[in-house]
């Protein structure tokens, strides 16, 4: 009886020929499904005789497509991008990858002749269909869905920038619902910038995610001039004005969160390029110190310092580096009802509660020199500004921190020794920098590594060397070491990372300190005191994650070297 059910050639015939499943586990399944709709390789599954690769893969034997395994190649979203999630939704289907050409795509039936003829022309590409886990795609499908579900319209979001652009009419509603979606994915997406470019042939759309670009759209050219005419609009920007950079802001509510966006427009070869950072305006939790993840041997030192009653302290870092975020957890740290702080920043980027934040205005005159000089005279004991940007800045801040001021700021250097030497460059006396200087904080961000993807690896102490020269120094023994390094999967978009956590440096202005800044010293003579001192680079730091399996050894080179 049973095998005039098996149906030569059929996908349970296949499965005993390969030795997925008995006979007799085909025959129990199949008295299953007698009181059941599922199908036979559902069934087989929840019996626990086979799973759902082994379904795939002997599908995609019988059919002659290749098998994928999505957790493992993960999905370029801009291919994903050149259907609509109604579309994948109701074929079952997802474009994963491009490669000469073609595109190829997971299919829940790859023998669908009617449906790749529809992807051949909705997308202008060869289609190639390939077979994948039923659970892996649909998954990836929820994920593509989710991402584009819920767009927030933004057409009004022109309205909250001061200088608003009116009686426009370029309402082209494709153009429209495009930037909503850009928004709207970037802000799921956790990216802290929206890059709108044109190439020659097509629009390409990147977001910033953990500080690494990601092209995440690629559209057809003849869109960019509209996209690009309604993020100036968003942005209050001229959109006659083609031939200069210009800048703008909007702010923008979405779901429960308010976000601020600067915009900034630069002219290119083939058009402008359109940059958006998104600001969280109020995320309502301010990060503590805590939340850093100082290691124990720098956190006593910073401590310390922002402890101290009056004095200057810097973070130092590229833009990005999380800089802003460590300001404000300083804030919170030391701020208190029977102190009065006030910030100077540009823009305001957190909201915090019990805190005098003040707007930078440059058109106004509001500088943050000119704000710095306003401030001292409204008896404050805890000052931020948020850049030292010029010489006479930091001659106020220097001096309001010598009068009895704690004043917190930020300066771009590369490391913290290099902050020392730059102050002098900037023309502030090596007395002045020596009598007020308590600390320097400098950072950068490093991706951590995605928990469900990375993978364990053995390096020797020789390969160790070769990567890192001065590694013996750093004191960890043994002949080989156990590492991570990045994988790929759909949680991480298949970039191997999720997430970042800042590596911190912090030299401490001690007395030799001040004698080696009044005798002008190098930044080498200056680095080498403070690692004499105790401290501990960011090398070092990152390094130490690195052993500890947060981040892998090539994300702390591509960062620090």
């Amino acid at each position: 009886m049973l095998d005039e059910i098996i149906v030569p050639g059929s996908l349970s015939a296949n499965l005993i020929d390969n030795g997925v499943v008995t006979v007799d586990q085909l025959k129990e399944a199949l008295e299953v499904q007698k009181t059941s709709k599922q199908l036979i390789g559902s069934i087989l599954v929840q019996l626990g005789y086979c799973t759902e690769e082994d379904i795939a893969r002997t599908l995609a034997k019988k059919t002659g497509h290749k098998f994928v395994s999505i957790d493992e190649i993960g999905v370029n979203i801009a291919v994903a991008n050149l259907i609509t999630p109604e579309f994948a939704i109701r074929e079952n289907i997802l474009p994963l990858y491009e490669e000469d050409g073609v595109i190829y795509v997971a299919m829940k039936n790859p023998n669908d002749i009617l449906v790749v003829d529809n992807l051949r022309m909705m997308t202008g590409h060869e289609i190639c269909p390939v077979v994948a886990a039923d659970m892996e795609l649909a998954a990836a499908i929820e994920n593509f869905a989710n991402m584009n579900a819920g767009v927030q319209d933004y057409s009004d979001a022109e309205e909250a920038v001061e200088d608003t652009v009116e009686n426009l009419d370029i309402d082209d509603k494709p153009a429209v619902q495009l930037v909503n979606q850009i928004i709207n994915n970037a802000i799921k997406a956790g990216a802290s910038d929206i890059h709108i470019e044109a190439l020659e042939k097509y629009m390409r759309v990147r977001f910033r995610i953990d500080g690494v670009l990601q092209e995440i759209l690629q559209n057809p050219i003849k869109m960019f001039s509209a996209v690009v005419s309604r993020v100036k609009v968003i942005g209050g920007m001229d959109i006659a004005e083609r031939r200069i950079p210009q800048d703008g802001r909007a702010t923008v509510k979405y779901e429960d969160r308010t976000l601020d966006i600067r915009i900034a427009s630069m002219p290119t070869v083939f058009g402008e390029k359109i940059v958006m950072r998104l600001l969280e305006r109020d995320s309502g939790q301010v990060a503590t110190l805590k939340d850093l993840h100082f290691s124990k041997r720098q956190f006593d030192r910073f401590y310390r310092a922002i402890n101290m009653p009056y004095g200057f302290l810097l973070v130092t870092g590229p833009t990005g580096s999380g800089k802003s975020t460590t300001l404000y957890a300083c804030l919170a740290e030391i701020s208190s009802i029977d102190k009065n702080t006030i910030t100077l920043e540009d823009p305001v980027e957190r909201r915090m509660p019990g805190i005098n934040q003040c707007q930078m205005n440059n058109r106004a005159g509001m500088t943050f020199a000119a704000a710095l000089r306003s401030v001292l005279r409204s008896d404050p004991d805890i000052v931020l500004v948020g850049e030292i940007r010029d010489a006479e800045t930091a001659k106020i801040a220097i001096e309001a921190a010598l009068t009895g001021h704690m004043v917190l700021s930020t300066l771009h250097t590369n490391d913290s020794a290099g902050a020392v030497t730059r102050l002098d460059e900037m023309g502030v006396e090596p007395f002045l920098t020596a009598s007020s200087l308590v600390g320097v904080l400098a950072q950068r961000l490093v991706r951590k590594l995605c928990p469900k993807c990375k993978e364990e690896y053995e390096i020797s102490r020789t390969e160790m060397k070769k990567i890192i020269p001065e590694f013996d120094i750093y004191g960890y023994e043994g002949d080989s070491f156990k590492l991570y390094k990045s994988g790929g999967c759909l949680t991480c978009n298949n970039t191997g990372y999720k997430g970042r956590e800042a590596v911190f440096e912090f030299l401490t202005v001690t007395e030799e300190m001040k004698q080696l800044i009044l005798d002008r010293a190098t930044i080498a003579e200056v680095k080498e005191l403070a690692i004499k001192q105790g401290m501990h680079t960011m090398k070092d730091e990152g390094l130490y994650k690195v052993m500890e399996g947060k981040t892998s050894l090539e994300e702390l080179m591509r960062v620090i070297a």
